[in-house]
């Protein structure tokens, strides 16, 4: 999996094996991390797929909200 955008240090958008755009979470996971950089997968807690799209723009909006 590769990092797509950073939403926090606990929450990254990446892109999966099958080029699917995913939400994982996980303590840590984007600290010091970018946008191209590999997922450490050991520290994934939470994974999140949507398959609406109109759902994943939404929940994409949602998220850049919290702080």
């Amino acid at each position: 999996m590769q990092i797509q955008k950073v939403l926090n240090n606990n929450v990254i958008s990446v892109i999966d094996e099958h080029g699917k755009e995913i939400v994982v979470m996980g303590r840590g996971i984007a600290f010091q991390r970018r946008p191209g950089d590999p997922v450490d997968e050991s520290l994934i807690d939470k994974v999140f797929r949507l398959e609406d799209h109109s759902v994943h723009e939404r929940m994409k909006m949602l998220l850049q909200e919290v702080p």
